[in-house]
């Protein structure tokens, strides 16, 4: 695991933990670093196994795991876990997965409906482009322009250059689920800038593919 941090404080105290209790308060009132390795390496594969069930993927059950015990220890100053390390730790791992999961289903739910109003878009066909049509593309431009970078390079290695989430996570040295992180919000804040119009696109739907033309910027 990463280490979280180059310099820990040290417990004066070198004996070794007799129960998890003392691990967590090492970990609290020292910032020790043994007992914090403790718990992970005491726990990882069980946790693994229990983020695996709700996500099916191991990199992103991994991730999950340690996105836990980062937390844990920007936080150990006032961490003091309730009831059971066991039951504390199960139960992060448990909100953590579910609410990524349901992250991925907005995420899937909005690329949907994006995917879908871009296909009766493409499937329609016009000889000419009308003034509300051109500002609708000038909007689409300004709209991706103000991503932030890294965001808006990822939107367009997916849209643009047809790489899939793993591919563009390979490319970038990021995870996947930074990947997806990225384009939910990419496609979010798409649909905010874009909200005037989505309003009336099943009127405007035999103007032109704006598919295509997104997929050239």
């Amino acid at each position: 695991m990463i280490d979280p941090e180059q310099s820990v404080k040290r417990n004066s105290d070198t004996s070794p933990p007799t129960s998890e209790k003392e691990w967590v308060r090492r970990v609290r009132e020292a910032g020790d670093r043994s007992a914090f390795e403790q718990i992970f390496r005491a726990y990882y594969k069980r946790l693994h196994g229990y983020a695996y069930s709700f996500v099916s993927q191991k990199q992103e059950a991994e991730d999950i795991v340690q996105t836990i015990f980062l937390n844990i220890w920007a936080q150990r100053e006032d961490w003091d876990p309730p009831g059971t390390l066991k039951h504390y730790l199960f139960a992060a791992i448990r909100n953590e997965a579910l609410n990524r999961l349901r992250h991925q289903q907005v995420v899937q739910k909005t690329e949907d409906e994006v995917s879908r109003i871009f296909r009766e878009l493409k499937e329609s066909s016009v000889s000419e482009e009308d003034d509300e049509l051109r500002e609708l593309r000038k909007d689409i431009q300004r709209g991706i322009n103000q991503l932030p970078p890294r965001r808006r390079k990822i939107f367009v290695l997916n849209r643009r250059s047809g790489l899939t989430y793993a591919e563009i996570a390979d490319f970038l040295d990021i995870s996947v689920n930074t990947v997806g992180t990225q384009m939910g919000r990419a496609l979010k804040s798409l649909r905010e800038h874009l909200s005037d119009y989505l309003h009336v696109l099943p009127v405007v739907v035999e103007l032109t593919p704006l598919l295509l033309y997104l997929k050239k910027l």
